[in-house]
C-alpha cells in the first residue's frame, strides 16, 4: 500500500508542473514555519506564562526527537525513490526513509503547544502533515514513515510534557501545566 500511495502522489506531482512547483518548496522548506511560529508565540507571551512553558517544552522535545531520529535510522529502510527506481523531486541521499526527520522533529516541536495553545497547535499539526505529504509526493518517504514519525513524536511530547510538569524549578510551579 505504501508504494502505491507514493507512486500515485509522485506521478501526480510530476505530471502537473505547477503542483511540482508547490510540492518541492513545501517538502524542503515548509518545516521552517514551525520555529518561526514558536518565536512569535514566545515574543507575544507575557512573562513566564503557559505559552512560554509550551515553547520551552517544545524545544526540549524537538532536540530529543532529533537525536532519536539519528538513532532510529538504523536499520535502514530504503527511500521510495530507491525502492521504486525513480528520480525524486528533490535531490536527496539514498539514506534511511524512516523516521521522517521533518515529521518527527516537527510534531515534537509543536506537540507541547497542544496543551497550551491548542488552536495554534492544531493548525501547525495540519501543516506538518501537509509537509509530510509533500515529502511523500517528492518520493522521499513512505506514508507510514510520516504517520509512524508523528505517533512517535506525540509519545515523546507526552513524556517531555509530563517531565516538565514535574520540574517546577525549570518550568514555573508546574501545576498549571498539567493537561486538562
Amino acid at each position: 500500500m505504501d508504494e502505491t500511495v507514493v507512486a500515485v502522489l509522485h506521478n501526480w506531482a510530476v505530471s502537473q508542473s505547477p503542483l511540482a512547483g508547490i510540492v518541492e518548496p513545501v517538502a524542503e522548506y515548509g518545516i521552517f514555519v514551525l520555529p518561526v511560529t514558536l518565536l512569535v508565540v514566545w515574543v507575544r507571551a507575557d512573562g513566564f506564562s503557559e505559552p512560554r512553558s509550551g515553547v520551552l517544552a517544545a524545544c526540549m522535545a524537538a532536540l530529543i526527537a532529533f537525536g532519536m531520529g539519528l538513532v532510529l535510522e538504523h536499520p535502514r529502510r530504503p527511500r521510495p525513490f530507491v525502492e521504486l527506481g525513480f528520480t525524486p523531486l528533490i535531490a536527496h541521499l539514498a539514506d534511511s526513509s524512516f523516521p521522517s526527520d521533518h515529521t518527527l522533529t516537527g510534531v515534537a516541536l509543536i506537540g507541547p503547544l497542544l496543551w497550551t495553545l491548542p488552536r495554534v497547535a492544531w493548525s501547525l499539526v495540519s501543516w506538518v502533515l501537509i509537509v509530510g505529504a509533500a515529502r511523500v509526493a517528492a518520493g522521499l518517504h513512505h506514508p507510514s514513515d510520516i504517520l509512524g514519525s508523528a505517533v512517535l513524536a506525540r509519545a515523546l511530547d507526552a513524556i517531555v510534557w509530563f517531565a516538565c510538569c514535574r520540574a517546577p524549578w525549570l518550568f514555573g510551579n508546574g501545576k498549571e501545566m498539567l493537561p486538562t
